[in-house]
């Protein structure tokens, strides 16, 4: 990947004037190829210090990238978020023994996006509701990305998915720096999986082995990470006494850049404890190697209670199990429940459980498809771990608008806010706890909106 070196007409002084009284910085931007909305900056200092870039699409600025933590004399920031065709303003920060070194007010002009990126057909933000950021999803369609959208639902990051292939789930790193997601085959014929690092600048920093991975992963305290994998068995049907093969889940764990399934753990399989409930003559083909069972489709980790949260969609239940034994703990919905819901609607197909305290978690019910009223909805629910209960106490529904037959999540933020992921729907809401719409994009029809999340900043130094 070439870098575009900005001209000085591109990324000129402003007559902005700098507000230390140390000599400005000599910093310059260089604007990414593939990614013309991403820009390095770099500059040098006598004495190290700490960096950051403050930067906007206005002379007031406004933003910052994630500061760095250590002290160098060679500085290299990563500039992202901006939007396309627009001029950005920017200055270079660093921090010595306490004193604030700047460059003078520049500027750039960021390129062009994408034609095949997927339309954005409608937006709206209210910034008096809405957590300022910016929102991370997953794409399919006609073709497969990767987007980072702002507010007003410019495209402002992205990848596109490798020919036959898929992306499930995309985070961001903590330093704000790279990002997190993984692949699968397009019809999972063939076994590609893998987690993928990737630097904002679009360059590739690891790619972990996930044998037989699918749908979702999340990252490890001590690095490396859990994903669930296909687990493909012989299986007699007690009804017609044929052998079929029969496709469960594991949850497995692997170092980060490992290359094949030797350093991986299998910390539970789907086949240890639930019963097999499969129809040959029902089956939805989306595994050409076998019926598919539980199709299990996203993974949380807590790290405080050492447990992990899986949903398996097609036994319409949430599981946890503990890590370090690898015991199933309880199953929550579904016909072997180990709780009992007191009103409202069973869930089914859910996606995205997880809890936000101790006693309440959320989840994404698709709804049962099939209903002559069907329709999707985020959901909140109280649980009673002494009683075994479970409640409803917040759901959110579009005004039963959409019904997502497949993909979807939910996200509580830290202002309250809910941001959902409406799956086929092809829209993301974020809505109050009062069911005001504050952020809302809708792509064209066909694009479907996987795995989303909130981002506060974008951007940050480089890791050495």
């Amino acid at each position: 990947m070439l870098p575009l070196v900005l001209l000085a007409l591109a990324c000129g002084p402003t007559d902005e004037p700098d507000d230390t009284n140390a000599p400005a910085l000599a910093a310059e931007a260089t604007l990414e190829d593939d990614i013309p909305t991403v820009a390095w900056v770099r500059w040098e200092t006598d004495d190290p210090g700490t960096s950051w870039v403050e930067y906007g699409p206005t002379k007031d600025l406004g933003r910052t990238t994630v500061p760095g933590t250590v002290a160098s004399t060679a500085h290299a920031v990563l500039l992202a978020g901006m939007s396309p065709r627009s001029t950005w303003y920017w200055r270079a920060v660093t921090e010595i023994d306490g004193e604030l070194h700047k460059s003078k007010l520049m500027s750039l002009e960021t390129g062009v996006a994408p034609r095949e990126l997927p339309e954005v057909e409608n937006t709206s933000y209210d910034a008096s509701l809405a957590l300022p950021g910016y929102t991370i999803t997953t794409s399919l369609g006609v073709n497969a990305w990767l987007i980072v959208f702002d507010t007003e639902g410019n495209p402002v990051w992205w990848k596109a998915a490798d020919e036959g292939t898929v992306f499930a789930q995309v985070r961001l790193s903590p330093d704000g720096t790279s990002i997190l997601y993984n692949v699968a085959s397009l019809n999972f014929g063939t076994d590609v999986g893998e987690i993928r690092r990737i630097r904002l600048d679009g360059e590739q920093l690891s790619a972990t082995r996930t044998v037989m991975g699918h749908h979702d992963f999340v990252g490890l305290p001590e690095g490396g990470f859990a994903y669930i994998a296909a687990d493909t068995r012989e299986w007699v049907n007690p009804d017609d006494g044929l052998t079929y093969t029969v496709v469960g889940d594991t949850l497995m764990e692997v170092p980060e850049g490992a290359t094949d399934d030797s350093g991986n753990r299998a910390v539970w399989s789907t086949w240890d404890d639930l019963t097999v409930a499969v129809s040959p003559t029902e089956d939805d083909d989306f595994y050409p190697f076998g019926l598919d069972w539980t199709h299990s489709n996203s993974l949380k980790f807590d790290e405080d209670t050492g447990t992990y949260v899986m949903s398996v969609r097609k036994e319409d239940a949430v599981a946890q199990i503990d890590r370090a034994s690898g015991d199933l703990l309880w199953t929550l919905g579904g016909v072997a429940s180990d709780f009992t819901r007191t009103e409202g609607r069973a869930f089914v197909g859910q996606h995205s459980p997880e809890f936000i305290a101790a006693d309440r978690f959320m989840l994404f019910d698709n709804g049962d498809i099939n209903a002559p009223d069907a329709y999707s909805e985020a959901v909140e629910y109280s649980v009673d771990m002494d009683a075994r209960t479970y409640t409803p106490v917040w759901h959110y529904d579009l005004g039963q608008r959409i019904s997502s037959y497949l993909l979807g999540d939910v996200e509580r933020l830290a202002n309250g806010n809910t941001l959902i992921a409406w799956g086929s729907g092809g829209t993301i809401t974020e809505v109050t706890p009062d069911g005001e719409t504050a952020f809302q994009v809708s792509l064209s029809i066909g694009a479907a909106i996987g795995f989303t999340h909130h981002i506060d900043a974008l951007g940050g130094v480089e890791t050495p």
